[in-house]
């Protein structure tokens, strides 16, 4: 029985050795444009590779027009010629970085070097280099995709089903963790595995969507309703994360006698879950869903204070939402699967209406990129006899851009995997080829060499290995119908990769300092600035209009608080251990969980400050908050200057001080206030205010906790 692992290595050497007797058929000039067009779109299932194959074409096609576009508009004008590429590939290396379609805007920019940079110096064929260009591309998608399709077909359908399927069973046992670990009945160590295991489910899950689709028409018929499913179950694991944020609110309280119907609550939610995951594998659902509405007890709750009715009303809210979307995630699964129809109010996929807001990171890698792309250029101007400069300046924007894409990898993890590749392909070129005489001998070598390098490195982990490989083996080579051998062209190649390389290293420390440590504790700092300035905006102005300026700095801060622990998360494993000193690695981790908590209360807090509240409290209590909300900002601006800042004992004392003082306020308030002056509505928005208040200061003093036992001087020594 052959494995997977040979499979795809064989068909993946399949296609390069066709791909190159095709071009070379043909007499086209540059067949390893088609090689590259095989080497980097090959996936594990059929879908997934036409997916990028697709990508792959309109990028070129889209790349292809915007150098055209540039050539129009500076013929004759070398610096204005590299200031807009450079600023175009800027664009595509933002675009890149973005959610979606990265593949594509990556393709784009190195198109975009590609046919400007070869038609720049050679603009007569201009024409000719893009449509070289496009067609090798071509050739190289068309021939791997019906490889793919035709030999050993892998199927996206069957893994997809399977993940679906894990997905909606992790999140059945993570709702029952999560409630046991609310009813103080269990830890937090399983809640916290089930979520790993969620995330990546529904990683894996959204990742394999988008492939099905293109392979399976089974999927392709329905795949407005799993676009909306993947869109529920994102919204399902933010419900999750804000109600299990508030579990620290409920401690030491019998929730049973306060909410009596929470256990009928508790059995229809799993009920849904688990009907969701029978329909799943092609079962009829159990039951239909039955509405369940947690209602307090009135006279258990008199005798609470008001922040734990608000931790209590927090959780009751959390809880309803939980409710919604699993009727949503219900009612979409039985539509999938001919069961039935989802409510119409649901049939429109989710836009985001919140406009442009830029990300710092992105922008920081554009201005790398570009950083690359003018050492290049002006190496190329002042040094002489550079060789292959059009070459040179290309691959250095090629992969110039998948290198600031991700800015954790060093530069010198790039060295051996290159230095390997050259002097594999320098063998081979120089000791090998030039034996042979036809294609017939020299096929099977194609053949022999991709096959070797794609069984080797197929591991997921290795890819950059296995790309490097076949690339590096492509451009050594230099495959064409009029083959030359000299030592001095090999020479000239490894040249040209090692000055790249020392141009990667280079950008490494300028003009932007690319550090772990560093990097690490300036986000830790934007951080806190952004929850600084969050908070300053949530002061009482009724009368007060808030300008653009104003609103998009909002948006600013808010996605900044939103996406910045995730960013962190990146950077925890890329620390040096010197660094942490007697600090454990899963400190620094813990440190960034209670930083995504603390975001999630954060925005909760936000959404919270939105409801209206009755006039009378908000006059009554004005001070009171205000000084809560001092005290806080005035916390985080001390964080955004020193992460050590925050002693947690001080922290505990002086929010539990003011929070005991507004407890006692707003039970003297509350003691006051007539029928007339405060509702049920009111008081549902209130408690929820008040509980996010709560939640805010527990997240500051767990952020505290754990900041303390954290080394950090260690991390301010200077280190070469």
């Amino acid at each position: 029985m052959l494995s997977f692992r040979f499979k795809e290595s064989f068909k993946t050497a399949l296609a390069m050795t066709t791909a190159y007797g095709i071009a070379l058929a043909m007499d086209w000039e540059k067949p390893y444009w088609a090689a590259f067009a095989v080497a980097f779109i090959g996936l594990a299932t059929v879908g997934q590779s036409l997916n990028k194959g697709a990508m792959r074409m309109l990028g070129t096609l889209l790349g292809g027009l915007m150098a055209f576009v540039i050539l129009a508009l500076f013929p004759q004008d070398r610096w204005g010629f590299i200031l807009a590429l450079s600023l175009v590939f800027a664009f595509c290396t933002y675009m890149r970085m973005g959610d979606s379609h990265q593949y594509f805007w990556q393709v784009v920019g190195v198109a975009l070097a590609i046919i400007a940079l070869s038609a720049g110096f050679d603009p007569v064929n201009a024409f000719d280099i893009a449509v070289l260009r496009a067609q090798e591309t071509a050739l190289g998608i068309l021939v791997y995709s019906l490889v793919t399709v035709l030999v050993w077909p892998s199927r996206t359908e069957p893994e997809f089903n399977a993940t679906v399927d894990s997905l909606a069973s992790t999140q059945l046992r993570l709702f029952q963790a999560y409630m046991m670990e609310m009813r103080g009945q269990g830890g937090t160590e399983q809640g916290d595995a089930l979520h790993a295991e969620a995330m990546q489910n529904q990683s894996q899950f959204s990742l394999l969507l988008d492939a099905a689709v293109t392979d399976s028409f089974e999927v392709w018929e329905v795949r407005r309703q799993w676009r909306l499913y993947r869109a529920k179950v994102e919204e399902f694991a933010w419900a999750m994360a804000s109600w299990r944020d508030g579990f620290s609110g409920l401690q030491g309280l019998d929730l049973d006698a306060l909410l009596p119907n929470l256990r009928d609550f508790d059995e229809e939610i799993q009920a849904r879950l688990a009907d969701i995951g029978r329909m799943q594998t092609g079962q009829s659902p159990s039951r239909q869903p039955q509405d369940v509405v947690l209602r307090p007890d009135t006279g258990q709750i008199d005798g609470l204070s008001h922040f734990q009715v608000a931790a209590l009303t927090a959780a009751r809210t959390q809880l309803q939402a939980l409710a919604r979307v699993t009727r949503s995630l219900f009612e979409i699964a039985s539509e999938l699967h001919g069961l039935g129809r989802a409510a119409s109010e649901q049939r429109e996929e989710p836009r985001s209406t919140h406009g442009f807001v830029p990300d710092p990171e992105r922008l920081t890698a554009s201005v790398r990129v570009m950083a690359i792309l003018w050492m290049a250029y002006l190496a190329g101007v002042y040094i002489p006899d550079i060789p292959n400069l059009v070459g040179f300046i290309i691959m250095s924007g090629s992969i110039g851009i998948t290198f600031v894409s991700m800015p954790q990898i060093s530069a010198s993890i790039l060295l051996l995997p290159l230095s390997v590749s050259l002097l594999f392909a320098g063998f081979v070129y120089l000791l090998i080829m030039p034996s042979m005489s036809s294609y017939f001998e020299l096929g099977p070598l194609i053949f022999l060499v991709t096959f070797a390098i794609c069984y080797l490195f197929f591991n997921p982990r290795q890819v950059i290995s296995r790309q490097a490989g076949l690339s590096v083996f492509a451009v050594v080579t230099g495959i064409t119908n009029e083959q030359q051998y000299d030592f001095v062209s090999f020479a000239d190649s490894t040249s040209m990769v090692m000055l790249v390389l020392l141009i990667l290293v280079i950008v490494t420390y300028f003009p932007i300092w690319i550090h772990p440590r560093k990097v690490f504790v300036q986000l830790l700092a934007r951080f806190f600035r952004s929850a600084e300035y969050l908070l300053s905006t949530m002061r009482w102005d009724p009368d007060g209009t808030p300008t653009r300026v104003d609103l998009w700095r909002k948006r600013f801060h808010t996605r900044e608080l939103a996406t910045l622990p995730g960013k962190l998360g990146t950077w925890v494993h890329t620390i040096d251990p010197g660094i942490l000193g007697h600090t454990p690695p899963q400190q620094v981790q813990t440190l960034v969980n209670h930083l995504q908590a603390l975001s999630y209360r954060m925005q909760a807090l936000l959404e919270a400050r939105t409801k209206p509240q009755a006039d009378f409290l908000v006059q009554e209590l004005l001070s009171d908050v205000r000084a809560w909300r001092l005290l806080a900002q005035r916390a985080c601006g001390q964080l955004s200057h020193d992460p050590a800042s925050g002693r947690h004992a001080t922290f505990r004392s002086e929010l539990d001080r003011v929070l005991n003082h507004l407890e006692a306020r707003v039970e003297e308030v509350l003691n006051r206030a007539t029928g007339a002056q405060f509702s049920e509505m009111d008081g549902e928005h209130f408690y929820g205010l008040l509980g996010a208040y709560r939640s805010v200061s527990e997240a500051l003093v767990d952020y505290a906790g754990t900041a303390s036992a954290i080394d950090w001087a260690r991390w301010r020594e200077s280190r070469f």
